[in-house]
């Protein structure tokens, strides 16, 4: 229960950043003041809003509902979920390295970010897995 509960803590940490990140790109504030001229062409947004609304659309939106599935419901199911968000995260956070040849100080932070989830939602499904293997087990044993 205590790892559920971690974990859907974190699935709306993130889908609060991802909320917070979206608003100073929509304002164009701070590092988003202009979009970097190197971007255009080679990546698929062309400005910080239509990146800001992917960035809610897939993570805000995304990990508010896994949260809030995970708070509700008392399945199992927030494992996997949470480990594909992390995925998911994680190749959003690659593609564009690779695109553009380059690592930004963001980068590291999205790299660790996407880890911690994938790591949370493996751990929980691995932990689940061993609960049931050991009570199968006991069910035999009495047999």
């Amino acid at each position: 229960m205590l790892l559920k509960n971690i974990l859907n803590a974190y699935n709306l940490l993130l889908s609060l950043g991802a909320f917070y990140l979206a608003v100073l790109m929509f304002l164009e504030r701070g590092v988003f003041h202009t979009f970097p001229q190197e971007w255009i062409g080679v990546m698929p947004f062309n400005n910080w809003s239509s990146l800001a609304l992917f960035g809610v659309i897939v993570f805000g939106i995304g990990n508010g509902i896994a949260s809030t599935y995970g708070f509700i419901k008392k399945d199992n199911k927030i494992f996997t979920i949470t480990f594909t968000m992390g995925a998911l995260f994680f190749l959003c956070t690659v593609i564009p390295t690779i695109i553009l040849g380059e690592w930004y100080l963001p980068t590291s932070a999205f790299f660790v970010l996407s880890l911690i989830q994938i790591l949370l939602g493996l751990f929980g499904f691995l932990n689940f897995c061993l609960v049931w293997l050991l009570k199968n087990r006991n069910k035999k044993n009495s047999i």
